[in-house]
């Protein structure tokens, strides 16, 4: 069975907002996929510029509860912005060695994410996106 030793360490960096904590915990090859963009971040420089940017625009990440099935993980946490709190849960893999090579991000509500999205994407190159709430005539 794959050691935890890892994923406890990256999962208790992240919530001391250290980001260089986490980097030492994640495959080379290690891909995030995100809520913030449509396309996955792939390699560790990568998914520590993407880490870095979340916790210097997010006020907490906070774990809350690990799953395990295998070398298969899902991470629950909460993450603050202001007046907005997200709900989250990580899809995590671990490789061999325990590093972390695989994140998939699953975040609600849409409101709140949006909010992170607002301030996180432009900070990636990419662009802010905003709710537009569909009128009764639509």
């Amino acid at each position: 069975m794959t050691s935890t030793e890892h994923l406890d360490a990256y999962l208790e960096a992240m919530g001391r907002r250290d980001v260089e904590g986490t980097r030492v915990h994640l495959a080379d090859s290690v891909v995030l996929r995100s809520p913030i963009a449509p396309a996955p971040f792939e390699g560790r420089d990568s998914v520590v510029k993407v880490l870095t940017q979340l916790l210097g625009v997010v006020d907490a990440f906070e774990p809350k509860l690990l799953l395990r099935d295998g070398a298969d993980f899902v991470a629950v946490f909460t993450i603050r912005l202001g007046d907005n709190v997200i709900d989250g849960m990580d899809h995590m893999h671990l490789d061999d060695a325990g590093l972390v090579d695989s994140m998939t991000m699953a975040w609600r509500p849409l409101p709140a994410v949006i909010a992170v999205q607002q301030q996180l994407a432009p900070r990636l190159g990419g662009k802010a996106m905003m709710l537009v709430p569909l009128d009764e005539t639509h």
